[in-house]
């Protein structure tokens, strides 16, 4: 009630100051173009013939418009539909419908939408409802939210995998305020499940129950001695698990007041803090977080929780900004209540080196150490164990990842004739896995990777190749594993610049212990073109042929797409002849911002641009609005003064996001390669598990004997036990080789190309924003690599439970 009072009362004030902002010249209005309409949407297709676990044929539509209303409102909608399936309950809507008009300082968000309070209370939920964001100028700011969460989903004995659930709705707002010396924040966030919103009963086994929680959040930040930046939040959370036990219980957490307490009520709290001090050309900091285990609120998809982080790090750039360089340092424990049988603690350390000599050379040098460390309690459970398969939770095991990396990129000539440029990337990870000190068995394991690059480029026959030389080298206690082949590609554009068309094609062949395994060809085309300037037509063709000794694989992929995107279709109270403003709109303009040329009339500048936010994927809502009000208001701009400065500040914003996307996809790209490497380590030892597991069964007496011949009672228990286990190993292994295989498909992907995978499509929806918040954030590539491979874990072995089938299992580690 208390929530719901507030909410009201800051309903009421936006729109009392909604109706105070309405004051205009009604003669101006008359003049003024009534409606401008500007956006663009786009449809695309795949078609896909393989032997991957995927659909053959599959489209995505989306789009975004903007209605500005005599030149006072903005109201941008943005949608996106697919007949996309992947046989599990997405948390995250694909087909979505969603409107963010705005006014001065006040945005409202209505349909499908998704707002962050704060990571502690509501942090990228996706809910039906509507928000609002009040961005005053002063020092009073207020945003404000109202939705359902989860639909209701009946329990269906059909499909007993899928959970049922109920149907939830949530509330809540922040405010902040700013003094003269320090900023202070408040955030409140509550939500409830609808007791009867489920017609069907659901078993008592699955532990499904209506649930309440509610989330409070203090956020402070202030300065000290003029240039100690300080930063804290404290959040408490509190969920009643089951809302239809009899309330009872005095208060346990400062959340708690906010909702029904009784026996199933438990409160937890997280603590974060941060200094940051400028010295020289760079900074100081120092960190600390603490999360309670078991913290969660029902505003957020995924919260780390059960964890204690200390980190300090460094930032300095010297010589003239020729030298960059940034220092990390961190330490990370779990089991902080002593609940679990083991603690873990991880030591994190890296460091990162930039040089530019020069305009044409530029050096580049980063190292990580990752070490983890499991102590494990004095627990009978594990000294008398009967299994030898779970030695790794056993005592003492420490875990080391080193990696080194070193890029060097050296620009040969550039001048309008020819381009020439050369670069070379090496890096090395090695990893480590001991036990009382030594190495366990399979536990070690050293990657090698190496690329050569050369480039070449004539600008005035809009044609350029590129070649490079690829190999990877791997020893494990089990042998080495070699990978080498080259790529060769070319691109051309045609007919003044409106057809690009793009060719490549690359060769590699791998080794495991000096043998042969398999030959990789594959074949890219990719051409667009450009339509009466707001047109887009793009065709991508990429083939895959995989020879093995025994067998033969032939992968083939088509996307077809195609853009549309509009500016100024106006809609006037009456018709008016052109202005010489007007006349303005065909003038040639050219803009230049570090490098990027744009030239044309200011309709194709506009329709360029937009072109660029349409392929800049994955992005977050919020940034996309953001580009979008801004490229409005450069298409409403009087002349081609104005029209130049709103199109830089544009520019810019769009650089910064665009870097933003290419670091997210080198990210996802890096830890799904680490976890493929993580995932194959861990093969053999599942297969030998499942094969000791299966070798007890074909052995016991019983073996191939009825129960109704049976009479030793005893003997046959004993016996379905090892059935049991030898099934769950069998599962576990084919999860995990059907996980191996698609995230294995993910890797073959260019950084660039990433997004062209369905699963990669829905986890970087799921994702995208808390990786924007950390990579702005300023948190090393280590720090959020690791954080995007955790989360991949979970979202694979979901699809894995759905999709991966019992079929014959390949045993490749026998010895033969």
């Amino acid at each position: 009630m208390i929530l719901k009072r507030i909410i009201l009362i800051t309903l009421l004030l936006f729109t009392g100051t909604f109706a105070f902002s309405q004051n205009f010249n009604v003669q101006e209005l008359g003049k003024a173009k009534l409606i401008n309409v500007s956006g663009g949407v786009s449809a695309n297709t795949v078609f896909y013939s393989g032997n991957a676990t995927r659909e053959p044929f599959s489209y995505f539509l989306n789009g975004n418009i903007n209605f500005n209303i005599a030149n006072l409102y903005n109201i941008p909608l943005s949608f996106s539909y697919t007949n996309q399936k992947f046989g599990y309950n997405k948390p995250v809507l694909m087909n979505r419908l969603s409107i963010h008009p705005s006014y001065k300082w006040i945005t409202a968000h209505i349909g499908d939408v998704s707002m962050t309070f704060s990571p502690y209370t509501l942090s990228g939920h996706q809910f039906t409802g509507f928000g609002v964001d009040l961005t005053p100028q002063g020092k009073f700011k207020i945003s404000a939210m109202y939705g359902r969460l989860l639909k209701s989903n009946e329990f269906n004995s059909a499909y007993p995998d899928i959970l049922p659930a109920y149907k939830r709705f949530g509330y809540g707002f922040k405010t902040a305020y700013s003094l003269e010396k320090i900023n202070l924040g408040l955030t409140l966030f509550k939500a409830r499940d609808q007791i009867n919103s489920l017609n069907n009963p659901v078993p008592f086994e699955l532990d499904v129950a209506p649930k309440e929680n509610a989330a409070i959040s203090f956020e402070t930040n202030f300065k000290l001695f003029q240039k100690l930046q300080i930063s804290t939040e404290y959040a408490s959370s509190s969920i009643t698990e089951d809302l239809r036990v009899v309330a009872s219980g005095k208060a346990k957490g400062v959340s708690s007041f906010l909702l029904g307490r009784n026996s199933t009520t438990t409160s937890y709290n997280a603590f974060k803090g941060q200094l940051a001090y400028p010295a020289g050309k760079g900074t100081l900091g120092l960190g600390y977080e603490r999360i309670d285990p078991n913290y969660r609120t029902f505003g957020g998809y995924y919260f780390n929780n059960d964890l204690e982080n200390v980190t300090v790090n460094a930032t300095q750039n010297l010589y003239k900004d020729k030298v960059s360089l940034a220092l990390n340092l961190g330490l990370q424990k779990d089991n902080l209540e002593k609940q679990k049988e083991s603690q873990m603690k991880r030591l994190v350390t890296s460091a990162n080196v930039d040089l530019r000599p020069n305009q044409k050379l530029n050096l580049n040098l980063n190292y990580s150490n990752f070490q983890s460390f499991t102590n494990s309690r004095n627990q009978f459970d594990y000294i008398n164990q009967v299994s030898n398969y779970e030695y790794l939770d056993t005592l003492n095991f420490r875990q080391v990842n080193q990696n080194l990396g070193l890029t060097v990129n050296y620009l040969l000539k550039n001048d309008r004739r020819l381009k020439k440029a050369i670069s070379a990337n090496l890096s090395m990870q090695d990893a480590v896995n001991q036990q009382q000190g030594k190495t366990v068995a399979g536990g070690a394991s050293t990657y090698y990777n190496s690329a050569l690059t050369y480039s070449l480029g004539y600008p005035q026959k809009e044609l350029s190749f590129n070649g490079s030389l690829n190999n990877t080298y791997g020893q494990t206690d089990g042998g080495t594993n070699f990978i080498i082949g080259p790529t060769v590609g070319a691109t051309k554009l045609f007919f003044d610049k409106k057809l690009n068309a793009t060719a490549s094609t690359s060769y590699n062949t791998s080794y495991n212990n000096g043998q042969k395994q398999n030959d990789i060809f594959n074949f890219r085309l990719n051409g667009s073109y450009i339509y009466l300037e707001k047109h887009n037509f793009n065709m991508s063709v990429i083939t895959l042929f995989n020879k093995t000794a025994t067998s033969k694989n032939n992968d083939l992929t088509a996307t077809l797409s195609y853009t549309y995107s509009f500016d100024k279709i106006k809609m006037r109270p009456k018709r008016e002849p052109k202005t010489d403003e007007d006349m303005n709109l065909t003038s040639i303009l050219k803009i230049n911002l570090n490098g990027k040329i744009l030239e044309g009339t200011r309709d194709q500048i506009t329709a360029q641009l937009k072109e660029m936010q349409l392929a800049l994927n994955p992005l977050p809502e919020k940034e996309s609005t953001n580009l979008e009000h801004l490229l409005t208001l450069a298409s409403l701009t009087p002349d081609d003064k104005q029209f130049k400065e709103k199109v830089l500040d544009y520019l810019e914003a769009y650089n910064i996001e665009a870097e933003n996307v290419k670091k997210f996809n080198e990210y996802l790209l890096e830890a799904a390669k680490k976890l493929e490497a993580e995932m194959k380590n861990k093969d053999s030892n599942l297969e030998n598990a499942y094969v000791t597991a299966l070798g007890k069964v074909n052995s016991h007496k019983l073996h191939g004997v009825s129960e109704e011949n049976n009479t030793d009672k005893a003997a046959f228990k004993s016996y379905q036990k090892l059935m049991e286990r030898s099934n769950k190993n069998r599962d576990q292994l084919t999860r995990h080789r059907w996980m191996l295989k698609e995230i294995s498909v993910l890797t073959k992907l260019p950084a660039a190309e990433i997004q062209q995978n369905p699963a990669a499509v829905v986890f970087s929806a799921e994702q995208i924003e808390e990786a924007f918040k950390s990579i702005k954030d300023k948190k090393t590539g280590p720090e959020i690599i690791a954080a995007i491979e955790i989360k991949m874990i979970p979202f694979y072995h979901d699809l894995a439970l759905k999709n991966a089938n019992i079929d014959e299992i390949d045993l490749n580690h026998i010895q033969k």
